[in-house]
């Protein structure tokens, strides 16, 4: 199901659910959406400002950088620290502050840590983000 906003040419504003993509346009194209409250059938979809795509058929890596959805984007930076930077697993934020004050050498590292923990690092100047697991909030 996907559901768009849309106005008819009066400035009504509403919401339609569609089984997909192709339900909407047939649709469209046959006049048959209408305006809730005045049956206005010249309507025109609104474009949000987010639009989150389904898990791709493809991997990442083999396709158009101009498809790459959020997810893929997300992955692809996971898979970069994972092959670049060291697993401190749940000693991030001990080693991450040795490495800001000169305890430890400098060099990237990834682990765990808390939403709180993040915050403090930051409030001591050490850079700090989550990557989040893309395939915990895909559908």
């Amino acid at each position: 199901m996907i559901s768009f906003d849309i106005e008819c040419s009066n400035g009504h504003r509403f919401e339609g659910t569609f089984k997909d993509y192709d339900s909407f346009a047939r649709q469209m194209e046959r006049t048959l959406i209408a305006c809730p409250l005045c049956e206005c059938t010249d309507v025109k979809r609104l474009f949000t400002g987010c639009a989150i795509q389904a898990r791709p058929s493809a991997t990442p890596s083999s396709r158009d950088p101009e498809t790459v959805t959020l997810f893929d984007a997300m992955r692809i930076a996971r898979a970069f620290v994972r092959e670049h930077f060291e697993n401190t697993g749940a000693e991030f934020a001990e080693r991450a502050r040795a490495i800001h004050y000169g305890v430890e050498e400098p060099r990237g590292i990834y682990g765990e840590t808390t939403p709180d923990e993040v915050r403090e690092l930051r409030e001591e100047g050490i850079a700090a983000l989550f990557l989040p697991d893309p395939d915990r909030f895909e559908n």
